[in-house]
């Protein structure tokens, strides 16, 4: 192994271990001065979270120490030659990598996702049963080998007809790929794991409310969920989900059995806001977008750093599926990076869909109330470190969403 490329690991882990220490001194620091100006917030909440970050920054390290050391004792290479040797092509030879590959990773991360089940239980966040619990980790581990292990072929054989462009095929890909599992997953994949139950628009006393609000919004076709998020969990919870004939609201049966019917129109309404700004469809192609970039990024750091291995991952070749783990680190380093742009679109389409949901409903009491009940039912904080709002929030801090709802002012005349 080359000395730049040792320098360019090292560099990355001791980066890594500054940002997580960063992370811990300003989230530690803010809930400090949020004890002083907030006192009617349980100590709970701090608790939780504090608990809660320490489980984000080991399974952090994990994300990106588990590929390194998967390449640099010969591991993945190993794997494969023994896949190799077993399999009759490539595509058999890949499901067995795969497999054996899926099962490391399964054993390597079910501690701390075992420690995530307990610290839900110990919070009263989740009444999930170990039998439930086990359940969906299994259904998820299947589902995600049997679809990998199906198209992990793909890929590798692109590189190695084109080892120059592969890149620029598959990030073109991206937006019909993307756009597939939005219209596939809500009918074929979430059913899986959870029951999903269509609101009765006609008969249900909250289905006509819900219904009344599609129709001023202007998408009264819309279809409408519950889901019995309950087994899972004691925190609320509503998403806008599919595209095309798969298109929908889901609520969680813990929103819907925890606020009041205000509320629940309030939240379905932001969703609604959603489903009209086309927050999907413009979701899937800054994703198409981005997928270019990152792919090219991929190909050239995954280069430049197999060429400087100097054979000591055990391959030479960027097209051996041995390279697996050298993918996910660059691809992880990217997406870690990148979370700040990700999440600044997501958080400005939140701010959308909040102006959207009040001028719809026209309820402001609504509104605020929904969001503190969020709120409580999840441990949140007020608002978190500037620096982990930046990096990790998806949504604006809940502060800022209940002072946007006291301060905007509804247009009497939209919707």
């Amino acid at each position: 192994m080359e000395r730049k490329l040792s320098i360019f690991i090292a560099a990355f882990f001791i980066f890594l271990m500054l940002f997580i220490s960063v992370i811990l001194i300003s989230e530690y620091r803010n809930m400090d001065r949020l004890k002083s100006k907030n006192p009617s917030i349980p100590e709970k909440n701090y608790n939780y979270r504090k608990s809660a970050l320490k489980l984000w920054a080991v399974n952090l390290v994990i994300k990106f120490l588990v590929p390194v050391l998967l390449l640099a004792t010969g591991i993945s290479n190993r794997i494969w030659l023994f896949a190799e040797g077993k399999g009759r092509n490539i595509f058999f030879a890949g499901i067995i990598y795969v497999v054996i590959f899926s099962i490391i990773d399964l054993l390597i991360t079910l501690p701390t996702d075992y420690y995530g089940f307990v610290l839900r239980h110990r919070y009263g966040l989740s009444d999930q049963t170990i039998y439930r619990w086990l359940e969906l980790n299994l259904k998820n581990f299947i589902l995600n080998t049997i679809v990998f292990s199906l198209v992990i072929w793909f890929p590798y054989y692109l590189m190695r007809i084109s080892p120059n462009r592969w890149w620029l095929y598959l990030g073109l890909l991206a937006i019909p790929v993307i756009a597939f599992v939005n219209f596939i997953s809500p009918t074929y994949i979430d059913p899986i794991f959870n029951k999903y139950i269509a609101v009765d628009k006609g008969n249900d006393d909250l289905g006509r409310d819900i219904k009344k609000l599609l129709d001023k919004a202007g998408v009264g076709d819309a279809d409408i969920f519950i889901v019995d998020k309950s087994r899972d969990t004691n925190t609320l919870n509503a998403y806008m989900t599919g595209i095309w004939s798969s298109k929908r609201i889901v609520l969680w049966d813990t929103t819907v059995n925890k606020m009041e019917r205000e509320e629940v129109l309030s939240v379905t309404a932001h969703e609604i806001g959603h489903y009209v700004l086309g927050h999907i469809w413009k979701g899937i192609v800054l994703g198409g977008l981005f997928s270019v970039l990152l792919v090219y990024l991929i190909y050239k750091t995954s280069n430049w750093m197999l060429v400087r291995s100097n054979g000591s991952f055990g391959f030479t070749k960027i097209y051996s599926i041995a390279s697996l783990p050298l993918f996910i680190f660059v691809l992880n380093m990217y997406m870690f990076l990148g979370n700040p742009i990700a999440n600044f679109v997501s958080r400005h389409m939140e701010r959308e869909a909040d102006a959207y949901e009040i001028n719809l409903t026209k309820d402001r009491e609504a509104a605020i109330s929904a969001m503190i009940k969020l709120s409580e039912e999840s441990l949140s904080i007020p608002r978190p470190s500037e620096i982990y709002k930046i990096w990790f929030y998806t949504h604006p801090p809940v502060e800022e969403r209940i002072e946007f709802f006291e301060k905007v002012n509804i247009q009497e005349d939209s919707p």
